[in-house]
C-alpha cells in the first residue's frame, strides 16, 4: 500500500486526495498551521485520511510524519508548499523538488530574480518595505500601470493594478502591516512593471525532471474599481493554438529553473509583444480544476496526472516518452461568479436556471445557503465557479452571457 502525506489538502488538493484514496493509498493529512483561513476548509473531507495532525511544532510534526513512513509527501494547496518541501528534505524522498529553490517557489520576488538570472524573460521589479521606497522606484520606472502585490500570496489575493501614484499609495499602505489570506504578514510589497498582453495558465506535472503538459488555459480577468483582480473566464486552448508551443517551451524552462523535478506546477504567463513572461508559478495543482471536467475536455487533467505519477509511474513515463500533447475533446469555460449586489446567498433558483443551459456541467459554490454576501471585491469573495463544457464554443459563449445576465438580475441573491 502506497502511503502519502498531503500537506494542506485543500482547494484542488482535496480532489487529489480523493483520487489517491480511490486508488487504495493510505493518507495522512498535515495542516501547515492551526490558524489557516476557514476559506480553505470548504469541502474538506477528513474521512479520506487515516491520520490527521496540525503543525504546531515542526520537530513534533516531522517525528509524526517520519513514523507514518510515507513514500510521498505532496502539497495540496499553496499554504502547504514550504512545509511539504521541509518534510521531503528531512526524509529525502525521491519524489521531491530542489530544496535550495524552495523559497523561490513561494516568494514572488525571489522567483522572478531566479529566472532573470537564468536569462529567462521576466518583469522588472522592486521590493519595498515603506511607501517612500516604493514611490521612489515607481518614479524611476516612469510609467503606469504598475502591479503591486504581496510577496507570498495566492489567488490574486492583495494584487492591485494601479493606474496612477495615488492608487499606488493606497495599495501599498493597504498591504503593509496586514496579514494575507495565507496567514503571512505583509512586511514588504512587490512592485512590478505591468505586462501588457494576454494571460495564460500552463499546468504541468513533472516526474524525475520531465514535464507532462496537462492544460494550457487562456485567462480573462476583471478589475475592481480599486484595481483589484477578479477571475472571469478560464478557457482551455488546444495544442494547435499558435501560442501553445511557445508558452510550453518557456514554462518548461521556468519549471526547470525553479527546481520543480516532481509533482504539479501551475504557471501564470503573460504573452506580451516580446513573447511570454512569467507572472508567477506555484508548485501545486491549479485550484480551479475539477477531474470530471478534465476527463470531458482532455481525457487526463492535472489532478489525475499527479495521481498517475504516484500510483502508476510507468504509465506516466510512457506518456512522457511518447511526447503526446493532450487533445481538446470539448471546449470549456470555468466562469468565476462576480456578485454585484448585497444580500443573502440562495442557490436554488440560480442552479435551476443553470441547468437549462446546453453547456452546463457543474457549479461549485463557496458560500452556504442563507449566508450574507456583499459585492465581490477579490478572489476570496467570489461566491462560486460555473463549469461549462460543450463541443461548440459558440454555445459556451452564449451560455456564459446568460450566466452574467442572471447575476445582474440577482438570481442568487435574496432577502431575509
Amino acid at each position: 500500500m502506497i502511503k502519502v502525506v498531503v500537506v494542506d489538502g485543500f482547494s484542488s488538493g482535496k480532489f487529489v486526495a480523493k483520487r489517491l484514496n480511490e486508488e487504495g493509498c493510505l493518507l495522512m493529512h498535515v495542516a501547515s498551521s492551526g490558524s489557516l483561513d476557514r476559506y480553505y476548509y470548504k469541502g474538506f473531507d477528513q474521512t479520506l485520511y487515516d491520520q490527521m495532525i496540525v503543525n504546531i511544532d515542526l520537530a513534533a510534526t516531522m517525528a509524526r510524519v517520519e513514523h507514518f513512513e510515507p513514500q510521498f509527501i505532496i502539497a495540496g494547496a499553496e499554504t502547504g508548499v514550504l512545509l511539504a518541501d521541509q518534510l521531503n528534505e528531512r526524509l529525502q524522498l525521491p519524489y521531491r523538488n530542489d530544496f535550495d529553490k524552495t523559497h523561490a517557489r513561494r516568494n514572488k520576488y525571489e522567483m522572478i530574480q531566479c529566472i532573470t538570472q537564468a536569462q529567462l524573460p521576466a518583469a522588472r521589479q522592486f521590493l519595498a518595505s515603506t511607501w517612500d521606497l516604493a514611490q521612489c522606484w515607481i518614479n524611476t520606472h516612469g510609467r503606469f500601470p504598475v502591479v503591486i502585490k504581496p510577496l507570498e500570496s495566492a489567488g490574486a489575493d492583495g494584487v492591485f493594478v494601479c493606474e496612477d501614484m495615488d492608487a499606488c499609495e493606497i495599495a501599498v499602505k493597504k498591504l503593509l502591516g496586514t496579514t494575507n489570506r495565507l496567514n503571512i504578514p505583509n512586511t514588504q510589497v512587490l512592485i512590478q512593471e505591468y505586462l501588457a498582453g494576454l494571460e495564460y495558465v500552463v499546468n504541468m506535472v513533472s516526474l524525475d525532471g520531465q514535464q507532462l503538459v496537462t492544460e494550457v488555459v487562456r485567462y480573462q480577468k476583471q478589475r475592481t474599481q480599486g484595481g483589484g483582480i477578479l477571475y472571469d473566464i478560464d478557457e482551455l486552448i488546444g495544442p494547435d493554438s499558435a501560442v501553445y508551443s511557445v508558452l510550453v517551451d518557456y514554462t518548461r524552462a521556468v519549471v526547470r529553473c525553479l527546481g520543480i523535478h516532481n509533482g504539479p506546477s501551475h504557471a501564470e504567463v503573460m504573452f506580451t509583444e516580446d513573447g511570454p513572461k512569467l507572472v508567477e508559478i506555484a508548485a501545486r495543482t491549479d485550484g480551479i480544476l475539477r477531474p470530471g471536467v478534465s476527463r470531458q475536455t482532455t481525457g487526463l487533467g492535472q489532478i489525475d496526472a499527479v495521481v498517475l505519477s504516484i500510483v502508476e509511474p510507468e504509465g506516466f513515463t510512457q506518456r512522457l516518452v511518447k511526447r503526446e500533447h493532450y487533445q481538446l475533446l470539448q471546449h470549456t469555460y470555468n466562469v468565476g461568479l462576480i456578485n454585484r449586489l448585497e444580500g443573502y446567498f440562495y442557490k436554488d433558483q440560480f442552479l435551476s436556471e443553470l441547468r437549462k443551459l446546453d453547456s452546463f456541467y457543474e457549479a461549485a459554490f463557496y458560500v452556504e445557503n442563507g449566508e450574507h454576501i456583499g459585492a465581490t471585491h477579490d478572489v476570496f469573495s467570489q461566491p462560486g465557479t460555473v463549469y461549462l463544457v460543450h463541443a461548440d464554443r459558440a454555445v459556451i459563449a452564449a451560455d456564459y452571457r446568460r450566466v452574467r445576465a442572471l447575476e445582474l438580475q440577482g438570481s442568487y441573491i435574496g432577502r431575509r
